[in-house]
């Protein structure tokens, strides 16, 4: 005769088959229990990497690097693992190489790379999620940056941090540019890659974020919140790393810079502009980031205050163009307010060379049918920095020219004045080597003497801005005419 489940069960408990743990087994006691149990599942588990043979496998890891993250890597110091607190291996000494120089390797003390939970059981199996560096400073050659932009903007898998790391660019010329407190965080989410950094360059913050969504636009955001300063890039869906498009938009200093640009290495530059109170300009032309960096670019200015612009940038009084600024400008202004009256239609070309620039070809319409045709040097590459100067002033109503000048007894119908010399930027002092009216000298060496003590008193004695100061003008003219 078969017994039911149910009366089995109670005749084996009324046997006591079963006992009770309430009865043996307290609360402390289930807890020191079930903390030991999972004490012994951690050793078990997360602590079996410790025992792996990193250092004779180093292939292994340089191997994953690449294949999650993209990058070649050698390892030349010890590895080690750490549970805590998450499962993670050290690295020491890596070399991260961007090209096959050997010079451009990125060289790192310590690379800490987080590990999956759930595949820790073999070497063979480490599934890497996460490079950090922390509390590290990285030496990187200028010339790895497209590298670089091309790894950020390439890998889809894996992420990047950096915790308060500096950043050394050095160029081959032992050039630093430094910049400290590097924080960067780098991931995926949603079909979304996103990298937000913040850093310090000469105690500024700079806060950069990029947003990439897969298969859309593009979105580059630089913001330097001390000196109101912002830039932004918008990347159309069409770019590629070989073909860029887009339009960038730079404050900075008061001015808005607008650049609609494509192309790789070699840029057009259609439809853009730059505004502020002194300017208002279109742009046009090729930008080119290949080493050397060089441009071409013509600009028409529909309004300019040349007097304003070189007070608020005063390149006269700093005396330097930066070496890398190489190219040319073709500038046309229509029209330029002055308190002689509108000159217009300026033409000149600006040559940026190695610190210095020439501009040549200068060409303006004067007031009173009066022609201006020179050409400038700015020496400013040198110990002495200067300024080399070629003028030509022709009127057919010389008359009423100079009496904006404050000269009221010129009866002639026609005139041509010729003048060249240089300017000393730091002395502040001019000489005339040519100083002819109608292509006959105006005064002897003494008079030129004179001419030159007054020049120097009058017009450039505060700053050598001073010579777009009319004012001053006067008051020079009035003294030697």
């Amino acid at each position: 005769m078969k017994v039911p489940p149910l009366n089995l069960i109670k005749q084996l408990l009324k046997k006591k088959v079963f006992f009770y743990p309430q009865k043996y087994l307290s609360k402390k006691k289930f807890f020191i229990a079930l903390f030991l149990i999972f004490l012994l599942a951690f050793f078990t588990y997360f602590l079996k990497p410790t025992y792996y043979d990193y250092n004779n496998n180093k292939d292994i890891i340089q191997n994953k690097i690449k294949d999650k993250f993209k990058l070649q890597t050698i390892i030349e110091g010890d590895i080690s693992y750490s549970a805590f607190p998450s499962p993670s291996l050290i690295v020491n000494n890596i070399k991260i190489n961007f090209g096959n120089i050997n010079s451009n390797k990125i060289i790192i003390k310590k690379m800490i790379i987080k590990i999956a939970f759930n595949k820790i059981f073999k070497i063979n199996e480490l599934d890497f999620k996460k490079i950090i560096l922390i509390d590290q400073s990285i030496k990187i050659n200028p010339s790895n940056l497209k590298q670089i932009f091309n790894f950020f903007t390439l890998h889809k898998e894996g992420q990047i941090t950096l915790k308060n790391t500096k950043v050394i660019f050095e160029d081959t010329q032992k050039n630093k540019i430094n910049f400290d407190k590097v924080n960067l965080i780098d991931k995926f989410k949603n079909n979304k890659h996103k990298i937000t950094s913040n850093l310090y360059f000469s105690n500024n913050q700079i806060k950069i974020k990029f947003e990439n969504f897969i298969g859309s636009e593009k979105l580059l955001k630089i913001n330097i919140p001390n000196l109101n300063q912002n830039l932004e890039v918008n990347f159309n869906k069409e770019s590629t790393l070989k073909n860029l498009v887009g339009q960038l938009k730079l404050n900075i200093f008061d001015s808005i810079l607008l650049l609609n640009f494509e192309g790789k290495d070699n840029f057009n530059i259609s439809k853009s502009y730059l505004r502020n109170e002194f300017l208002n300009s279109k742009i046009d032309g090729q930008i080119s980031f290949k080493d050397p960096f060089t441009f071409s670019i013509d600009m028409g200015v529909n309004q300019i205050n040349i007097k304003k612009l070189f007070k608020s940038y005063p390149l006269f009084q700093t005396g330097k163009i930066s070496k890398k600024i190489n190219g040319k400008i073709n500038v046309n202004i229509k029209t330029i307010e002055s308190l002689i009256g509108k000159i217009k239609d300026t033409n000149m070309q600006l040559n940026f060379q190695n610190g210095d620039l020439k501009i040549n070809n200068i060409k303006s319409q004067l007031p009173f049918s009066s022609v201006l045709n020179s050409n400038i040097i700015l020496l400013l590459n040198n110990k002495k920095p200067k300024i080399e100067y070629d003028l030509k002033l022709s009127s057919e109503k010389p008359e009423k020219l100079l009496r904006k000048f404050g000269i009221y007894d010129f009866n002639r119908k026609q005139a041509t004045w010729n003048i060249k010399g240089i300017i000393d930027i730091k002395s502040k002092k001019i000489k005339f080597t040519k100083l002819l009216k109608n292509q006959v000298q105006i005064k002897t060496q003494d008079e030129i003497k004179i001419i030159e003590d007054t020049f120097n008193q009058n017009v450039i004695n505060e700053r050598i801005s001073g010579i777009f100061d009319l004012f001053k003008f006067k008051k020079f003219l009035k003294e030697v005419y």
